[in-house]
């Protein structure tokens, strides 16, 4: 359903009447001149597919990314747990070798 011109002024006109003039001159001013922009809840609905689409992408990219920096960080302290373990070995073996 697409707003003509007089129903534009139309609205103008009662908004000027029973707001202010300056509501009414700023709600003109907010919509659009070609009324095929306006947004339908069919076009709300799309953009809410997309969004969800989007959040749900970037999640699975978090999760891997997450998956990934926790295996490496979980490698490195178990790498390094052994060089320990393996360091105060040897250091118990030379003392009790003394």
């Amino acid at each position: 359903m697409s707003m003509t011109e007089p129903e534009r002024h139309e609205l103008y006109e009662l908004a000027k009447r029973d707001v202010s003039e300056r509501f009414a001159e700023l709600m003109i001013k907010a919509l659009p001149p070609d009324p095929q922009r306006l947004a339908t809840k069919d076009d709300l609905a799309v953009l809410g597919s997309e969004l969800r689409l989007e959040i749900a992408q970037l999640r699975t990219e978090m999760k891997t990314e997450m998956r990934d920096l926790t295996a490496g960080q979980t490698r490195t302290m178990m790498l390094g747990l052994v060089g320990s373990v393996t360091a105060l070995t040897v250091t118990q073996l030379i003392v009790a070798a003394l």
